[in-house]
């Protein structure tokens, strides 16, 4: 089952305030930011909390439960890139700080330059290069041992890179759990050589 099963529904409140921006002849996707937004931005974001029982949808570490900053709004396909996709629900989640400065607005989708004119969102898993947790389960991608990330998917391996995973094995060097893990090693050489993962 994806991470991501309720995608939100706005209040009325909230559609008006969007719609309002929306509107205007300055409209872009910094106007995110601004302060007459901050209820859509609340409202979008306690959502997530609670659907996603406060961890992240990347690293399934854990999100902030107060601080907006501890969890902030993903975009999961850029807001910088694709405007009409900023307050789509199925292209919304709360994920870690970590993995919200190393994602950044890195191209997620498989064609961009056919889907960037699209107006609806895609729904289609295979349009997305990354793990999407409104679309794909975590454990078809991703095996997660610890604070160690193992691809099991093509996609698993690009949210793996983009998201920069295995932060903490890449600064503290050797891994204990990891080296030890012997159904985890085997899993991975199974992956490289076979291409998928059976779990």
């Amino acid at each position: 089952m994806p991470i991501v099963n309720e995608p939100v529904v706005l209040s009325e409140r909230a559609l008006s305030l969007i719609q309002e921006k929306v509107g205007k002849s300055d409209y872009c996707h910094t106007k995110w930011n601004d302060p007459d937004l901050e209820p859509v931005r609340c409202e979008i974001r306690d959502h997530y909390r609670k659907v996603q029982r406060l961890v992240c949808v990347y690293c399934q570490g854990p999100v902030a439960m107060r601080s907006a900053f501890g969890a902030p709004v993903e975009h999961i396909v850029p807001k910088s890139q694709y405007l009409s996709f900023m307050f789509e629900p199925k292209n919304l989640c709360v994920i870690c700080p970590d993995c919200n400065e190393y994602k950044g607005k890195r191209e997620v989708l498989v064609e961009p330059v056919m889907v960037a004119s699209r107006v609806n969102y895609p729904t289609d898993p295979m349009a997305f290069r990354i793990m999407h947790p409104h679309y794909d389960n975590y454990e078809d991608n991703i095996m997660r041992h610890n604070k160690v990330y193992v691809e099991c998917s093509d996609k698993g391996g690009y949210t793996i890179y983009i998201c920069n995973l295995n932060r903490f094995f890449r600064k503290f060097g050797r891994c204990d759990e990891f080296v030890n893990d012997a159904e985890l090693v085997q899993k991975a050489e199974r992956f490289y050589d076979e291409g998928r993962i059976e779990l």
